[in-house]
This record gives structure tokens, sequence and C-alpha cells, in this order.
């Protein structure tokens, strides 16, 4: 994409938008592939701050695959405020392309005289509905819109009857591609009770419009102006949490679970307790499961699910593929923080963007193990104590939306609310992805790069192996350990599996040689029967990663554990036989940052130390997880 070395880092992106400001909400979609392809971008825009002055849709298009972008163009008139755009496209019966666009154009109203006087003023009046949301067409592939738009009437509720209001303004927020499903079309989105934006109690709710498709590839463009639109699920209320204190039901998604299962849907938001809700509809999305904690299974805990997919308050972005095959079962990917952290609101752990694939199993979706996707490792506001939530939304990228070309490329736009960024998920890693379920050690994926591989009666004993790489090249290096333990061994000496140190000088320049330092790694049992990596370059600088996975690992069972120590993100992460582990019931998340100033750490004097490892690998690149479950199985 750019010249730099590593497509997971989030400079390394065609920037979109550098207008500075504020941006959020980003969208893209394709047309005129494969002779003259046009990406078109649609960008939620702010003078200063979130919701703050000038804040309207911008449109900019590139003919060049995402290099060169027009000069950005208001969407909408300016005397309302015009926010959160989702494009789609659809094909016209003349062959032609037509993009439609779903957005909110509002007054904006701060709260009426004689409402509760405990509310403030507020700071941003953006997410709000008046008469419902707006629709515009473009017919040149996005480098103009419809002087007309159209209304899309939102139903009144109970959340809306009890606000401020009265309903006559609803609190709302969008960020939900539409998308075609069983021939209607559909678009998930959130109430607020309170008309400003993300606030405990919000519900979620789709628009599905059974005859907007027919309006939209027809030749009377005034037929737009009589397309019926319904408000799901029925009833009064929307969907929430299935749990948390503030009950939240925010930026929602819904998708298609397979097309042999008409009406069947799902649907996730995000939450505050470190975890994504979900349900699943077999009504087309007129009623809906009772919600659960989404898991990698896509089945509840208990009843199927084992695995719980961690997020916390951060935008996840589900998208749908293209079959490789015609008649495959639907496949899907998803952006998300994989990791539960919940303090400061859960506005927090946005720095690093993982990709999950799913894929339709029955009538649920399973999730596959992610790999790290985009990351972010400049300036970071979350720790700092001062912290306000109006910081935190330049930590990291957000908001991302997906596009497919025709080749099978998967493109995508994110920001980190300062520049909107074009980025190409690296079409291995895809690949990758698509097949985890099916790897094995038979798919020869460690292959390159194995530069020590003991094992059986080889293993017990020194080896040499290569140097392990600078991690401050942007580099990585895997270790992996094949143990089987019946019983914690009594004493640290015993617990030692594997010591790789050197023992070399400290000095640097003219100092004396006298002193000493060890460098490299160990790997060790843990006093509670974890597996723990130990990394130092001998100066003080260095890290200590540990397994958690419930119950130990000293069970009698053989167990493949792989330390993947990546230098482009600077993320350490484990794979436990085929599961990346996710923190267990010790920590929030199972990865965790290395110091960015640890660079050469020597580790080629190995010495396997403890007849309980079978095998030992070292490999001189960071692994992806789906290589790492490989050579589990």
């Amino acid at each position: 994409m750019t010249h730099r070395h590593d497509p997971r880092d989030l400079k390394s992106g065609r920037t979109v938008g550098d207008r500075n400001g504020y941006y959020d909400s980003q969208n893209i979609v394709v047309t005129g592939e494969p002779d003259a392809p046009t990406y078109s971008v649609i960008l939620h825009h702010s003078e200063n701050r979130e919701g703050g002055p000038g804040l309207r849709l911008l449109s900019t298009v590139s003919t060049d695959g995402g290099r060169v972008w027009s000069e950005p163009l208001p969407v909408d008139s300016p005397e309302r405020q015009s926010h959160d755009g989702y494009q789609f496209v659809v094909r016209r019966t003349d062959g032609t392309e037509r993009i439609a666009l779903l957005y909110g154009w509002n007054i904006g109203s701060q709260y009426p005289a004689g409402a509760d006087p405990s509310l403030t003023p507020l700071k941003r009046t953006d997410m709000q509905l008046d008469e419902g949301y707006w629709l515009k067409v473009s017919d040149d592939g996005g480098r103009t819109w419809s002087v007309d738009r159209h209304l899309v009437p939102v139903r009144r509720t109970a959340i809306d009857r009890a606000n401020p209001w009265g309903g006559a303004t609803m609190g709302m927020f969008l960020c939900d591609t539409p998308q075609v499903i069983d021939g209607a079309v559909y678009s998930a989105f959130q109430k607020t009770a309170d008309g400003a934006g993300e606030t405990p109690g919000s519900e979620v709710f789709l628009l599905r419009s059974r005859d907007l498709l027919p309006a939209l590839v027809g030749d009377d463009d005034t037929a737009l102006d009589r397309v019926t639109w319904e408000t799901l699920p029925l009833g009064d209320h929307g969907l929430t949490a299935p749990g948390g204190s503030l009950s939240l039901g925010e930026e929602p998604h819904v998708l298609a679970v397979s097309d042999d299962r008409p009406g069947r849907l799902f649907c996730l938001w995000r939450a505050e307790t470190g975890r994504l809700a979900a349900t699943y509809s077999d009504d087309g999305g007129e009623s809906w499961d009772p919600p659960f904690w989404l898991t990698h299974e896509g089945r509840p805990l208990g009843r199927g699910g084992e695995q719980e997919m961690r997020n916390p308050r951060g935008s996840i972005t589900p998208y749908r593929l293209r079959p490789e095959t015609p008649g495959d079962p639907a496949e899907f990917v998803m952006l998300y923080y994989n990791n539960g952290r919940t303090d400061r609101l859960g506005y927090v752990g946005r720095r690093v963007y993982w990709l999950t694939y799913g894929r339709s199993v029955d009538d649920h979706i399973v999730w596959s193990q992610p790999e790290i996707a985009l990351y972010w490792d400049g300036t970071g506001f979350e720790e700092r104590p001062e912290w306000n939530p109006d910081w935190a939304i330049v930590d990291g990228p957000g908001y991302p939306d997906f596009a497919q070309l025709a080749d099978g490329r998967l493109v995508f736009v994110e920001s980190n609310k300062l520049a909107v960024r074009f980025h190409e998920v690296e079409p291995r890693l895809l690949a990758l992805l698509r097949r985890q379920h099916l790897v094995d050690a038979d798919s020869h994926l460690v292959d390159d790069g194995l530069v020590l591989d003991v094992s059986g009666p080889e293993c017990v004993g020194p080896h040499r192996s290569a140097v392990l790489t600078d991690l401050r090249s942007g580099g990585g290096f895997s270790l992996s350990i094949t143990v089987t333990a019946a019983s914690l061994p009594a004493t640290a000496a015993e617990r030692l599996l594997v010591r790789a140190l050197s023992n070399v000088t400290a000095a640097l320049g003219e100092e004396p040689t006298t002193d000493r330092i060890d460098k490299g790694y160990t790997i060790a049992l843990s006093s509670d029967g974890q597996i723990e990596l130990e990394v130092t370059d001998g100066f003080g600088t260095g890290f200590r990663h540990v397994t958690t996975r419930r119950g130990g690992l000293c069970d009698g069972a053989e167990h493949v554990v792989t330390f993947i120590v990546d230098g482009g993100p600077k993320v350490v992460s484990v794979v436990v036989d085929d599961r990346l582990d996710d923190g267990g019931d010790a920590a929030p998340q199972g990865w965790a940052f290395v110091p960015a100033a640890l660079g050469e750490v020597g580790g080629s004097e190995v010495v396997v130390r403890s007849a309980l490892v079978g095998r030992h690998r070292v490999v001189d690149r960071a692994l992806t997880t789906t290589e790492a479950i490989s050579l589990s199985r």
C-alpha cells in the first residue's frame, strides 16, 4: 500500500481525509469494477471535537485504487447537522450501479423547558432524529448526490415517549451499513433515553424496508417517497444487553446467517461489560431470542458456547464476504479489540484491532480465533491519571468499514478520529483465517523461519539456535513447546522447562569487562501450573507472560503452547493448543504489550531442561494465530 513494511501499522494506510478536526463513522463502497473501479467514501467530520461545530457528512472518491482522493464535498445543506451516513450499492434494471446513502440530518435540540433540572446542557446534538433518517442516491459513483432527500421514518417507542421531548426528538446513533437480506433492506441502530449519545438504557432497533429495492433499481425516483419502512422488533421496546449496570444497546449490526435460512438474522452490539451482546431472530427481526454474551462458537455459554469474545466499549464491524465458491456457506469477517477491559466506563483497550472470520454452521455463526489486523503505536491517553472520555476517542483505530473488491481483496477505511485512512487486509492473513478450522501440522505453515526444532529423545539437552530477532526492527519471534505434565513439580528448578540465557559482558564502550549479564529467555511451569515465558535483554528491560488456561496445564494431557512476540504492534500473545489465550478468569485479556525499548535479547544458547518437554520449536518471525494453531493438530 505504501513504502512502510507492515500493512497492519495504522500509519501505513493511505490518508483519505486530513482536514484536521474530528472524524467518525466513515464508510466505503466500490462501483465500476473491474474496468473502472471508483471508491466512494463518506466521512463524518466536525471542525474541532466530536459533535462539534461544522458537523456534516462529506463525500470523496478515488479512481486510482485509494491513492488520491477528491476534495471532500458536503452531502447535504448546512442548515442542519448531517451525520452517520452509510452507503450500499444496487444494480439498476439498465445495468448501471446506484449508491444509496442512509444518514441523519437533524436540527440539534437542547432539552426543552420543563425538562428534568438534573439534565445538563448537551455538548453535542448530532445523536438525535427529528422526522427520522434520510436517504439520498448517487448515480455517478459517489461524485455527486441527489438534490432530493427522502424521509426514512422511524417509529416512536416507549424509550422515545419517555425522553425529555416526549418523543418529538429521538435519541439515536447509527453505524451499520445497510444491506439487502431476503429482498429487503435492513440497517440496525440504537435509541437513547436522553438524546445525548452514549448513555445508559439504550436499546437496539432495526429498520426494514421491503419495497426500497424495487424503487432504487427502477426508473421512477418519485417512488422513493412512497417507500414504506418498519421499525423492528415489533412492540414497544428494543433489544438490550443481557447484563451490565448501564444496560446498553450500543452500535448494533445485523447480518443474515445464511441464504439457506430465510428470516434467520444475527444481531450483535457493544456493551460496557467487556463482552459483546448478541441474539438471533427466525422471523426477519420481528422477534428475537433472549440476548446472550457472544462466544466464538456463536451460541450462549452452557448451550454450545465455550469461549466468550471479549471487547471493551469500542466499535466493532462485521462484514459478509462473497463465497470463494458458489454455494459455500456464508462467510464473514469482523474487526474487534479482543480484550475485556471495563475500567473507565469501558473506553479503553482500543489500540489494536483483531480480525476474526465467521462461517455459517447450521443456524448460527462460528467465529475463528483472531489475528492482529491493525495497530496504533502513537501517543496513548487511556493510562493518564487525568483521563476523561473525550480523550479516549483518539486512542487507536475505530469505526472501520469494509469493501470486497472484484478480485477478492478486502479493503477498509477507519479513523483514529484525527484522520481517515484506507487499508487493505493482507491477502495471506485473510486466506489463513478462512482455513483456520482446517489447518494442521501437515500444512507446513511454520516451515518459513523455523530455526530450531528438537523433539523425542534428542530434545532434552543443549542446542544452538539463531539469535532472536531484534524487536526494534519490527520483526518478531515465536517459541513453542509441547509439554505433558501429570502433576506440578515441587521445586522451581524442576519447573524450569527451557533455559536460553547467555551470560555475556555487560560492558558498553570503554566500561569494565568484569560485570556480566544474562540475556535471552526461559520457559517454565508457574507455581499454579501455567506456562510462563520470561524474556530479558539483561539490562532491566524485558517482560513476563503467562498462560491463563482454566485449571492449568498439569492435567496429564499433551499441550502445545506457542508464545508469539510481534515487534510490529509490540504485542506478546500465546496460543494453547488450538485457542488463543484470552485471559481466562485471571485477566481481561490474554495478550499484552511488550516494552518498546526491548531490542536484541540473544536466545541462541538453548537448553531444554525437563523431560516434560517433548518438543521445542523456535521460529525467527512472529507467527500468526492460525499458524500457531496448526502446530497443535
